[in-house]
């Protein structure tokens, strides 16, 4: 009786991460679709952008959006993880952000959250950050004994 009821209490296997939510989110965003990028957060989504305050809710997100103009930058997505976190799914990874008036693109790190709503797979929270430029170091100051 008691191995029916363990058995009961067995949650479901997680699955495969939701790529195809993760795609249209990239979509939209190197498509420049605002409209489409709002739909993909949660309605209690936070964005945790770097050097601003905590963006939440989709009205406010679907507006950041708006402002930081997507579609002019080009992103590429790459050394993702992913893991299960209970209902949520955990991704982490690096990316490119080409900019058009650039030459070098810049690198940088994220987090996402994902949560099921319905049948879709939604942003929960999402964080973002650049990689600091390597400091450029000096060269050593001669001495008195060796030539300039």
């Amino acid at each position: 009786m008691l191995a029916i009821l363990a058995g009961c209490n067995r949650a479901a296997p997680p699955g495969d991460f939701p790529q195809e939510s993760a795609d249209a989110w990239l979509g939209s965003f190197n498509g420049g679709d605002v409209d489409g990028l709002a739909l993909m957060y949660a309605e209690d989504a936070k964005i945790l952008p770097p050097d601003r305050p905590i963006v939440t809710g989709r009205k406010p997100i679907d507006e950041f959006w708006r402002g930081y103009n997507p579609g002019s930058v080009r992103i590429e997505v790459t050394e993702v993880e992913t893991s299960r976190l209970g209902e949520l799914w955990f991704r982490e990874g690096a990316y490119k952000a080409v900019y058009p008036d650039e030459g070098e693109p810049r690198v940088g790190k994220f987090i996402e959250l994902w949560k099921k709503e319905g049948n879709a797979w939604m942003l929960y929270r999402q964080m973002w950050s650049p990689n600091s430029a390597l400091p450029v170091l000096a060269a050593p100051a001669a001495t008195a004994d060796e030539p300039a």
